[in-house]
């Protein structure tokens, strides 16, 4: 770097302990305007920390430890516990949101292990007091003194951070793209470690102690502004860094050129194939490149039903050991399915796989799903028709999963299993009808959790305003059976309380407000309904919003106000079934929007999720 910058630099790898445990504090300046990860960046983290420890198994002691990334720091020298973020707002913010999220959820089941009369809430509340500094600034007595991360004035999501780590919910009023991505990344994160949690209880302290002391980063200080971007300039200058995986095409390329009889064309194919293989995952259309790691495990389930570690990806090549032709063949391979695999990413709606199928939207956009790629890569030539059927039957075994509250996970363990016996088949009708059978036979299975879940489950989050999965679930089923455009593309839909946030649980038939508000966001009180009609139907009763439903495109929102009808003849039956689940019996007789109807109609939503699941639909 030069040694008038080395001098004054410091560059260490520490573990999130060695980082957070202390009365440190992080500002971050103006300049870093937004806040831009979502739960999708989440999802990325979480399904590595899952790789990195074989899903919170492994032995701690003999992981080497999983790198989250650089950080670059300016020193005060008034204050030698404050810095200034330059680089790395991204990752500190989302680790302090999961300590928020692991704080909160442990004093959630010490409290429910307390009612339950277990013997280990103690424990769980004990535990809390040892992270509360990863994200607070605490006193000797544990009191709340200022936040870990601080956010300038002029920053304009400051106030949603500040909620949801004082908090533990978000109470301000902030609506912008980063204050919506905050809330979007601690709802994830929740969602996340209440499914490590339900998996096995053990599993979340473990991964406590994994996320303090096996996470690392690379914390770099400088002393002065003006040398840490002489530090991003000097590193920039070097040239462009090597992708991470060179080092496999490298290996490659050596065994390519040392194997007899292999032609200077021959090469020249493998790097051009290679290279735009890598420029295919880079030209998507979003900030953020797909992972060349990530790729490479996917293209290996899919076309060899084998389950690689990110880690492992060299290791696996290593020892298979390719000959001349296998590695021409490999990157011709990966550049053809990288194209269609990018295009996807790019595009669920309009892509080289199925463009203008509401299967791929589901899958890519309304689950993000992309552990379900390998599937799709066996059936990449096959016919539009084929396609269809196979999304169809994807779309509904990933439904289940996730709606199940079972960690997406399942599904790349499940995988493997299943393309190996489609590969075992040499005929595509065959390969197709292996594919819909095996998905199938794994979707019954979620169905069952589903239906003993659902209808009793209470869908809000920390504050009790949100209701992601329920949103999901409502979306789902609307788009599924009707083909509303909108779904995909109104950004404006919201969660609609048919019995409203704020009134009083005398009226509803409620015995303490406790109770009403966990009914607030069972199934069958939430629906979907544009954001114009949803202002304007406030707080009123039932009787009150009958007209605002009848105005709502939505037949699932619709029909709580009237039966629906079609002009055309042939959806009759379709339309028929959903009056029987969707429609509201003496509805000009209701008033409040009570337990009973919130029981009633909850348990006839999730009949009909379990019937289109099960592909039970007319």
């Amino acid at each position: 770097y030069g040694e008038d910058i080395m001098a004054e630099i410091t560059s260490l790898m520490k573990d999130i302990k060695g980082i957070l445990d202390n009365k440190n504090q992080f500002v971050i300046p103006d300049f870093q305007r937004s806040f831009v990860w979502t739960a999708e960046n989440v999802d990325t983290l979480f399904s590595d920390f899952e790789e990195d420890t074989d899903k919170y198994t492994d032995n701690l002691d003999m992981l080497p430890g999983y790198l989250l990334g650089n950080i670059v720091l300016i020193s005060n020298e008034n204050n030698p516990t404050r810095f200034d973020v330059i680089d790395g707002q991204q990752r500190l913010t989302t680790l302090t949101l999961i300590f928020c999220a692991l704080n909160n959820l442990f004093m959630d089941i010490a409290e429910e292990t307390r009612r339950n009369l277990g013997a280990n809430a103690d424990m769980w509340m004990g535990h809390t007091f040892s992270f509360k500094e990863y994200f607070r600034i605490l006193d000797n007595n544990l009191q709340f003194v200022d936040y870990k991360i601080l956010h300038t004035q002029d920053l304009d999501f400051k106030e949603t951070y500040k909620s949801i780590i004082k908090q533990g919910a978000l109470v301000s009023d902030e609506d912008n793209t980063s204050a919506n991505n905050l809330e979007a990344v601690y709802e994830s994160i929740l969602q996340h470690l209440r499914s490590i949690y339900d998996d096995e209880p053990q599993k979340l302290l473990y991964f406590l102690q994994y996320l303090t002391t096996k996470v690392k980063l690379i914390e770099t200080t400088a002393p002065s502004i003006e040398r840490a971007f002489q530090l991003f300039e000097i590193l920039n200058n070097r040239g462009q860094s090597l992708e991470p995986l060179d080092l496999l095409k490298n290996y490659l390329l050596k065994n390519l050129t040392s194997a007899p009889g292999i032609t200077q064309n021959q090469i020249k194919d493998f790097s051009d194939s290679w290279s735009q293989f890598l420029k295919n995952l880079k030209d998507t259309g979003k900030s953020k490149a797909i992972e060349t790691s990530t790729f490479i495990k996917h293209f290996i389930i899919g076309t060899k039903a084998i389950n690689v570690k990110k880690k492992d990806l060299f290791e696996h090549f290593k020892d298979n050991e390719l000959v001349a032709n296998d590695i021409l063949q490999l990157s011709s391979d990966i550049n053809s399915i990288s194209k269609v695999y990018a295009s996807i990413n790019k595009d669920p709606l309009s892509n080289d796989f199925l463009s203008n199928d509401d299967g791929m939207y589901t899958l890519f956009t309304l689950f993000n799903t992309v552990q379900i790629h390998p599937l799709l890569m066996p059936f990449y030539n096959a016919s539009r028709v084929d396609k269809v059927q196979l999304v169809d039957a994807a779309v509904r075994y990933v439904a289940a999963v996730i709606f199940s509250y079972t960690q997406t996970n399942a599904i790349e363990a499940e995988l493997p299993e299943i393309i190996e016996k489609i590969l075992h088949e040499s005929d595509l009708a065959r390969r197709l009808e292996v594919a819909v059978t095996e998905l199938e036979l794994r979707t019954k299975p979620y169905v069952d959790l589903i239906r003993a879940l659902l209808p009793v489950k209470d869908f809000g989050s920390k504050n009790k305003k949100q209701a992601p999965k329920a949103f999901q679930i409502l979306k789902f089923i609307e788009l599924y059976l009707n083909q509303k455009d909108s779904i995909k593309t109104n950004k404006k839909i919201e969660l609609e309380h048919i019995m409203p946030q704020a009134a009083d649980n005398n009226d509803y038939s409620f015995d303490d407000e406790d109770t009403r508000k966990e009914y607030l966001n069972h199934l069958g009180n939430l629906t979907l309904l544009d954001k114009s009609l949803n202002a304007s139907v406030k707080n009123g009763n039932f009787a009150d919003k009958l007209d605002h439903y009848k105005a709502c495109e939505f037949v699932i929102t619709r029909a709580l106000a009237e039966e629906i009808d079609s002009p055309v003849q042939n959806q009759q039956p379709l339309i028929n079934f959903q009056n029987t689940y969707f429609t509201v019996e003496d509805r000009d007789q209701i008033t409040y929007w009570d337990k009973t109807q919130i029981d009633e109609r909850g348990q006839k939503l999730v009949e009909v999720l379990e019937k289109l699941l099960l592909k039970q639909v007319p």
